[in-house]
């Protein structure tokens, strides 16, 4: 939190204003008529002279025109694709029940936390087909993906396909999660060392979870090169989505002059009504 004056030099006013005040209380000028020297009328006598100078001083502060800054941290609101891996080596069994089904219970257990805007699903084997464009639906989102978690689109594994869909459907600065094997055997398909290049031009980083513990049709280096190359996070088995929870620090500013100059109307409106409870209009006109 910090406070700026944009005007400082009217500050130099609340010396002049003070003093003022100080004159007022001991001379009793003529607004400060003391009329009968009861405590009980004690503050009538010299309300006026004390909300004069007190409006004075505020009147200074307002015309510094002050500004109050507060900063807050809050969560971006990221929005990601899924690029979700349906092929038949997603069906192997070296974690339990099968990869398909270890992926779909780690990702719906992490959606759970994940502080993010939207999220879009892909689905892929030998051919990527964009399922679910972006929603901030969630439920929409579990139903997609258990749905085509029970897909069978064949044998081979593109992940070229996967990531021309999602660089043709994003924006800058969006976000890609990978989920696969990483099996990429489709011959004749994009290099994906140019297709890391791209996103990484565009700024959406490439998050890659590798499913699968045995040897039979495992190749994480493809999902590590992607994820290097953009700077996205490689993970193995695990769905710690936590550094999608990037904070921000947002700063905003107001203007207390307004504020300030409601509070000098506020304050004569009292004086003037203190002055005729207290009989100073009949005491000035009489």
């Amino acid at each position: 939190m910090s406070l700026t004056w944009e005007s400082p030099e009217y500050l130099l006013l609340i010396p002049l204003w003070v003093g003022l005040t100080i004159l007022g209380l001991r001379v009793r000028l003529s607004l400060g008529y003391v009329g009968e020297k009861k405590k009980s009328r004690f503050w009538r006598a010299y309300l006026p002279t004390w909300g004069t100078g007190l409006m004075g001083l505020v009147s200074s502060f307002a015309l510094s025109e002050p500004q109050l800054s507060l900063v807050r941290s809050a969560h971006t609101q990221l929005d990601i694709w899924v690029l979700w891996d349906v092929s038949r080596s997603m069906r192997l069994k070296d974690v339990l029940p099968d990869r398909q089904h270890f992926a779909l219970g780690a990702m719906e257990r992490a959606l759970q936390d994940l502080p993010v805007g939207r999220v879009g699903l892909i689905i892929f084997a030998s051919e990527a087909y964009a399922v679910l464009p972006l929603t901030g639906d969630r439920e929409a989102f579990r139903f997609a993906l258990r749905q085509v978690s029970r897909m069978d689109l064949g044998e081979g594994t593109n992940l070229s396909a996967a990531i021309e869909t999602a660089l043709a459907l994003a924006e800058p600065h969006t976000h890609v999660l990978l989920v696969s094997d990483g099996a990429h055997n489709v011959p004749q398909s994009s290099s994906l060392l140019y297709l890391a290049e791209e996103a990484q031009k565009r700024q959406i980083p490439i998050h890659s979870v590798f499913i699968g513990k045995g040897e039979e049709q495992t190749f994480p280096a493809a999902l590590k090169l992607l994820s290097e190359k953009t700077n996205g996070r490689y993970q193995e088995g695990a769905f710690d989505l936590g550094y999608l929870a990037k904070k921000r620090a947002f700063r905003h500013t107001y203007d207390l002059a307004e504020f300030l100059w409601l509070a000098v109307i506020g304050m004569g409106l009292m004086v003037l009504m203190g002055m005729a409870l207290g009989g100073w209009f009949n005491v000035l006109t009489g």
